[in-house]
């Protein structure tokens, strides 16, 4: 009977903490190609191309003008930038967050 118990309520928090997770990565996700965010992470991965590249590659500015009528359309170098921002993001909170996590709780 316990082991029922056990089991059931085991499954039931599995299932939670699965809809959870899976609602957290959405918000994530949302949130980084957000317009705001995504730009920002855009500039951040142009920014580190050029430095990288010194000067040699440059890609333009995410905020050119467009016409009203239509919708920029994202090029492949406009995709590149912002992966290269959100890896660029990642990697640092890493290299700031790990060793002060072991250096606390270690």
């Amino acid at each position: 009977m316990i082991d029922d118990v056990a089991e059931a309520v085991g499954e039931v928090a599995g299932a939670v903490l699965h809809q959870a997770g899976g609602f957290v990565v959405d918000v994530v996700i949302e949130g980084i190609f957000a317009g705001g965010t995504a730009r920002f992470f855009h500039g951040v991965g142009r920014r580190a191309i050029a430095l990288t590249t010194m000067g040699k590659v440059r890609i333009p500015s995410s905020l050119r003008v467009v016409p009203r009528s239509s919708r920029a359309a994202p090029r492949r170098s406009d995709w590149f930038a912002l992966w290269v921002g959100i890896a660029i993001w990642i990697t640092l909170f890493a290299a700031i967050c790990i060793p002060l996590g072991m250096l606390l709780w270690g």
